[in-house]
């Protein structure tokens, strides 16, 4: 097992009867392969906690979105859209009794948070990280002070970045991101309010996506690299949400489990656009195939949206290697069957492992509680809702705005950038390609001579060529005669 970038070793796993998995972004296995698959999967939901339709399959319903859109911290109140079938189900449980929770605490917002990632039964490394902060006390890691802490003035800060690009690139991709989005938020001024804590995000992964787009345009052996980003703050008992890519954001609440936030890839478009069913999208054969990912561009169109917290809530951010495996279902289960987030996050990687493991798998579980409200009436539809930020800056909202740079041109929107690793780019730029581009040169007369190819060649081979020439078309007039 390896420590993380900030050389905080992971705790110690309960479960002794499979390897140790890593719970910091860089590490695996101790003999750096994949992990031995699971024996048994968790328990079931137990039949009083469970419903269930006349054929056996979890019960389900289908939520609308909220009623607000957030323009600059200023509600725009709307209302209540009619359920729509290509929103995504909501998985219920209708526990008889919530798992137990810790006591309100009447100091502030409290936060239990834990994160795992694991390399899976078939990737021979590990292309995921995570990152696990309390921007208040400048710390990241997943130690004892971080999986339990009051949320402070300047905030708290969940990622998830899955890489790609094959070898080590994939990896090299979702450390820059995560080690640059922390650095951003941590270093720069503490926001001033919701808009501003919003914007700090926003550019924090833009401007780790221009970064690792000049890394891999000037390094021939990380061409083709990127990564997914999902980002998760909190500030103020708000958590906002930052996305590229197709990793997720889940939450649990009052029973039922909802995805917060909104795949940027083909096959989500497709269902949006009632082009394609969940049914379809499950076989569709273009189904890895995602729209923007940090390093494929010098710039990205980041989502932004929110969440008002209850108490209560459960907060899930993953990689698409158990999104892709575990159903809402498995998930709520779980989540529902235990309180702890350390033990949530093992049997979660479990259970995409059991599930086959085709892809590396990493999970952040988080729990709220403390000084906020409890659910409501009001907060039974919840969602994704954008956060649309105001036209107004912040001042320096981050130390280093997106950077814009010059080079040659990144595959598409549309491009597999899952499978960038085939995807050869085009040849290495100049190495003035990344500076300000030069007034143009006025053309000069030695811009109109024309050199022939054997120009630099010696006299005689001039000669040679020449007479071949003659002669040719001496051959082909005697042809033409007869």
């Amino acid at each position: 097992m390896t420590d993380a970038a900030d050389n905080n070793a992971a705790p110690p796993e309960t479960d002794s009867a499979k390897p140790a998995v890593a719970t910091d972004a860089n590490a695996v296995t101790p003999d750096g392969g994949a992990p031995a698959a699971p024996t048994a999967t968790p328990s079931a939901t137990p039949a009083a906690a469970t419903a269930a339709s006349a054929d056996g399959a979890p019960k389900t319903e289908v939520a609308p979105n909220s009623a607000d859109t957030i323009i600059g911290g200023t509600p725009v109140p709307t209302t209540l859209p009619a359920p729509d079938a290509n929103d995504g189900p909501v998985v219920q449980i209708d526990a008889a009794e919530p798992p137990p929770t810790s006591a309100p605490t009447a100091a502030g917002l409290e936060v239990r948070v834990f994160g795992r990632t694991d390399v899976g039964m078939i990737r021979e490394h590990n292309e995921d990280n995570f990152l696990i902060s309390d921007l208040s006390q400048n710390l990241r890691s997943v130690k004892p002070e971080i999986r339990k802490h009051l949320v402070g003035d300047a905030g708290s800060l969940f990622a998830v970045c899955d890489g790609m690009g094959g070898a080590a690139a994939g990896e090299v991709a979702s450390q820059m991101a995560v080690d640059t989005i922390y650095e951003l938020l941590q270093s720069g001024s503490p926001a001033s309010s919701k808009d501003h804590f919003a914007r700090q995000i926003s550019e924090a992964i833009g401007e780790a996506g221009a970064r690792i787009y000049l890394a891999a345009k000037t390094n021939r052996a990380q061409r083709g690299m990127g990564t997914t980003s999902t980002v998760v703050g909190v500030y103020d008992k708000t958590l906002f949400m930052g996305q590229v890519g197709d990793s997720r954001a889940y939450l649990v609440r009052g029973g039922k489990i909802k995805q917060l936030t909104k795949d940027q890839s083909l096959v989500a478009k497709l269902i949006e656009a009632g082009q394609l069913t969940e049914e379809e999208a499950e076989n569709y054969e273009h189904g890895h195939i995602i729209l923007q990912a940090l390093g494929t561009s010098d710039s990205v169109a980041v989502d932004l949206s929110f969440l008002d917290l209850r108490r209560g809530d459960a907060v899930l951010l993953c990689s698409d290697g158990l999104s892709g495996l575990v159903t809402s279902a498995q998930m709520l289960e779980v989540l529902m069957t235990s309180d702890e987030p350390m033990d949530c996050c093992k049997r979660l990687t479990d259970l995409a492992n059991a599930a086959g493991g085709h892809d590396n798998v990493t999970v952040i579980v988080a729990r709220f509680d403390g000084d906020i409200p409890a659910p409501g009436p009001g907060d039974e539809f919840f969602g994704y809702q954008p956060w649309i930020l105001s036209e107004e800056p912040h001042g320096d909202a981050n130390p280093k705005v997106p950077s814009k740079i010059k080079g040659a041109d990144a595959p598409p929107p549309g491009k597999d950038v899952k499978n960038a690793v085939s995807i050869r780019p085009p040849a290495a730029a100049a190495p003035d390609a990344v500076t300000p581009s030069r007034t143009p040169r006025r053309p000069s007369a030695d811009d109109d001579e024309i050199s022939l190819p054997v120009s630099n060649a010696p006299r005689y081979a001039l000669v040679a060529f020449l007479l071949a020439l003659a002669v040719g078309l001496l051959l082909a007039a005697l042809y033409l005669i007869k």
